[in-house]
């Protein structure tokens, strides 16, 4: 069984060697490597050519005409994809040894999506992060809109069968929540998933970016493109009666980081970015009672409790108790 290896590249020099690094030493041994160099500015080229040089492994390297941004970069990578299964690497984090033997392994007849769970941290003492417990598409589709489970595309496996018969695409421009909408409709179409409770992927926590940045308009422009394209495709869904309100549940949790600060410009974007789904904020039992109470404060428009929350849980018992 053919997996396919797509890992989008721009200007990664610092990180590329090591992610690479972790795809060469994969215990399983029927695979191909395709990366999308991103119109790369640093040396990124140089050390794509080298592994595809030295690897001995089946790499092909396609450089785009111009700097697209992640979602179109991965879309290049769909297209020139050949293997049974795709599986996604960021070119600053780095796969387990095992990964692709143990996903494989997991795979039945009817297997469309395999997930696993992952470290956060290269160090030896990295966290350990666990996916929630899903045993059919449904049960994955409330976890991703509820809170409970992580969509980054690197958590899965995912038959190529099934993205070329749904013609399953990012939203080319649209580069912040594209993983989401693409899982999203990938469990709304899927046939058998599998979640494996082992950590198969290590997530590098230095690459984070601030709320300001994280949210500018630009990037909540690109968010609502792709939420209007995922409420799109499960309303169409066979499942559109069982997930209820579960887009405006996953509108509350997307928008939930502008709520853990004391920058008051920051509530009043919560406040007015998917206004609709703040009606729903106590609502979403999978999430713990002190995050439904703290947007539930935001939606009442009570600051002062918004800002305590922060203090207090934030800035205290995680930044002195905890630390």
């Amino acid at each position: 069984m053919k997996i396919s290896i797509i890992i989008p590249v721009y200007n990664a020099s610092q990180t590329l060697a090591e992610s690479l690094n972790s795809i060469h030493t994969q215990s399983y041994n029927d695979y191909e490597v395709v990366l999308i160099d991103d119109c790369s500015t640093d040396n990124t080229p140089e050390i794509l050519a080298s592994f595809q040089k030295t690897s001995g492994l089946p790499c092909r390297i396609f450089r785009q005409e111009k700097n697209g941004g992640v979602a179109t970069a991965r879309n290049r990578g769909l297209k020139e994809a050949t293997g049974d299964f795709l599986a996604f690497v960021d070119a600053d984090d780095r796969m387990e040894p095992i990964a692709l033997e143990r996903a494989v392994a997991a795979i039945q007849e009817d297997t469309d999506i395999v997930g696993w769970d992952w470290t956060l941290g290269f160090e030896k003492n990295g966290r350990y992060m666990r996916q929630a417990d899903y045993k059919t598409p449904l049960d994955a589709l409330r976890n991703l809109t509820g809170g409970t489970m992580r969509w980054n595309l690197w958590l899965f496996l995912i038959r190529r069968d099934l993205v070329v018969k749904h013609g399953l695409r990012f939203i080319d421009g649209a580069n912040m929540g594209e993983d989401m909408m693409f899982m999203l409709k990938a469990f709304s179409h899927a046939r058998g998933v599998i979640q494996l409770h082992e950590p198969l992927y290590r997530y590098n926590a230095v690459n984070t970016a601030s709320i300001s940045r994280q949210f500018s308009e630009i990037r909540r422009k690109e968010i609502e493109t792709n939420i209007r394209e995922a409420e799109r495709a499960l309303q169409d869904s066979a499942y559109a009666k069982e997930l209820g309100h579960a887009m405006e549940y996953l509108k509350l949790y997307l928008k939930l980081p502008l709520l853990i600060s004391a920058d008051r410009s920051n509530y009043d974007t919560w406040y007015t970015w998917f206004p609709e789904s703040n009606v729903f904020a106590m609502q979403n039992k999978a999430l713990p009672f002190r995050t439904r109470l703290l947007q539930g404060m935001a939606a009442k428009r009570l600051w002062w409790g918004v800002k305590m929350y922060y203090l207090c849980v934030y800035k205290f018992i995680y930044g002195i108790i905890y630390r």
